[in-house]
């Protein structure tokens, strides 16, 4: 009996514990359940048990808050919107730095079509002169302006030598030109060349008649381009038409006047006393700013051709030399030669040449084929380099509907003119000479300048090879001309349109807006 007493016990014993399970688990189960709203609609949820945020990584809807059945515990979680934010301003703060470039065109010698008939004394000029497109230059400019318009540099700089002999209705005219480009979002900068200001070979050409025309005096150079860089420069020197321009937070230009117009103008440059000075105190700024300085001029800085020893290079330019290397400046740009070169600067015999030296880029007329302008570009890695573009005037001409054969093949005419212009004044000095021979010789000769003029080196060794060398040689082989072929010979072995060098000076960037410039 006791036995069964006691076992009877244990079963109850064991019932009531099952029961006990039983409702413990019941009652967690409707711990667990979602907490409805009352004016919720049946079904809708209105929050979701809490997701650990270590285990969960994907992405939470909108910022609310979560309640926490068991503690009561608030939770804000990070919303989506919110999440993908933070990435975003930081962007924003670290913008990509985008290199500068630049364009440079020389000596465009712009003629206004208001002063000429195109008559008997137009083309008496223009055949005597060295090869310019003026009866064409306001189409080239068009051609310029629309080209430099698809381009977008962050600058286009005119070199000097705006016009062909400082008539003030050229200057108007090509200003006018310029604003065009300015109002298509492109900025231009212009610097004075030595045929612009007090001019008095300025003319008209009318049948057959040459008359004066109205000059440019100072005072007319800056009403007429005061916006072309001189109202933009960050400063400008009292003494003469430079001025600074920042081109932006890591690059400055210096832009030098260096023509001579007082009281009227000289061929020859030099860089006033004054400016030098000025110079000096632009430059010393640019250093404790850790700004990179590019130079331009219209005059040459350094000695670059054998054939025109003479008021090219500018009068005082070992002062220059000097100022510019002391500050490590890195590439002067000029014009004024009418020639396409580069050279870097070799200090006179007896000078240590350990060091730096300075590089000089001389661009070639804008208005003399092959029609080129510059490139100046920036690279990501600290470099700058320098090439020459054709400028595509048959393009623009198509594109215009223009029906003017020389305009639609312009590279072609181009290139015949300037042999006619040349070939022509050099046959003319060939007397008594057997035509046949006139021919060949003034042929080889306007050839050999015509690479001469664009940087195109020449094979000296074919050109000794042909007859009309040896006509040279056996008939006048100790004439002016004849020696200016050799200069030529010898002044063309290079290719003169290409340059790149690394900014080792300055401030640097690395090509996403991090500045790796050197520690002072």
């Amino acid at each position: 009996m006791n036995k069964r007493k006691k076992n009877t016990l244990l079963v109850l014993i064991y019932s009531v514990m099952f029961l006990i399970c039983l409702g413990i688990v019941a009652v967690v189960d409707r711990l667990n359940l979602p907490i409805h709203n009352e004016n919720q609609p049946p079904g809708d949820t209105i929050m979701e048990p809490l997701k650990d945020p270590v285990k969960e990584s994907e992405p939470e809807p909108s910022e609310e808050i979560v309640m926490v059945p068991t503690t009561g515990v608030k939770k804000i979680e990070i919303s989506q919107e919110t999440k993908i934010q933070a990435p975003a301003v930081m962007a924003e703060e670290v913008k990509e730095y985008k290199p500068p470039s630049i364009v440079i065109a020389s000596d465009v010698h712009y003629y206004s079509p208001e002063l000429t008939d195109y008559g008997k004394a137009f083309w008496t000029m223009a055949k005597g002169d060295d090869g310019k497109v003026v009866h064409y230059i306001s189409e080239l400019m068009d051609s310029f302006t629309r080209e430099m318009e698809g381009l977008s540099p962050s600058v286009v700089i005119l070199t000097g030598d705006l016009t062909l002999n400082g008539e003030k209705k050229g200057h108007e005219a090509l200003a006018k030109k310029l604003n065009l480009l300015e109002e298509k979002g492109v900025k231009v900068l212009v610097i004075p060349g030595n045929h612009d200001i007090n001019n008095y070979n300025s003319a008209s050409y009318m049948g057959k008649d040459r008359e004066p025309s109205e000059i440019v005096t100072p005072d007319d150079f800056y009403r007429i381009y005061s916006r072309f860089g001189y109202d933009q420069g960050i400063s400008r020197d009292e003494a003469s038409f430079s001025y600074v321009y920042e081109l932006d937070e890591y690059n400055w230009l210096l832009m030098l006047d260096s023509a001579q117009y007082v009281p009227e103008n000289k061929v020859g440059g030099r860089i006033r006393e004054e400016t030098l000075i000025w110079m000096k105190t632009q430059l010393e700024e640019a250093k404790k700013r850790s700004v990179n300085v590019i130079t331009i001029g219209h005059h040459n800085l350094l000695k670059e051709s054998i054939r025109y020893p003479m008021d090219c290079t500018l009068e005082n330019s070992e002062d220059v030399i000097e100022l510019l290397e002391s500050y490590r400046v890195p590439l002067y740009i000029s014009g004024h030669l009418h020639l396409q070169r580069t050279k870097t600067h070799k200090p006179r015999p007896g000078v240590m040449e350990e060091g730096y030296h300075i590089n000089e880029v001389v661009a070639d007329s804008l208005a003399i084929s092959p029609f080129q302008y510059g490139l100046l570009t920036w690279t990501k890695n600290n470099g700058i380099s320098y090439t020459t573009k054709e400028l595509d005037v048959a393009k623009w001409a198509k594109d215009c509907s223009i029906t003017d054969d020389n305009l639609l093949r312009f590279q072609e005419y181009g290139a015949d003119f300037l042999n006619e212009v040349v070939s022509g004044q050099v046959y003319d000095q060939l007397k008594n000479l057997p035509e046949e021979q006139r021919n060949k010789m003034a042929g080889l000769y306007s050839n050999i300048n015509r690479a001469y003029c664009a940087g195109i080196p020449v094979d000296a060794g074919w050109v000794r090879s042909e007859e009309a060398y040896r006509l040279w040689e056996r008939n006048l082989p100790d004439s002016k001309l004849f020696a200016e072929i050799n200069e030529m010979i010898r002044d063309t072995k290079s290719d003169f349109n290409t340059w790149e060098s690394v900014l080792e000076y300055g401030r640097r960037n690395d090509g996403i807006g991090n500045d790796i410039s050197p520690q002072s």
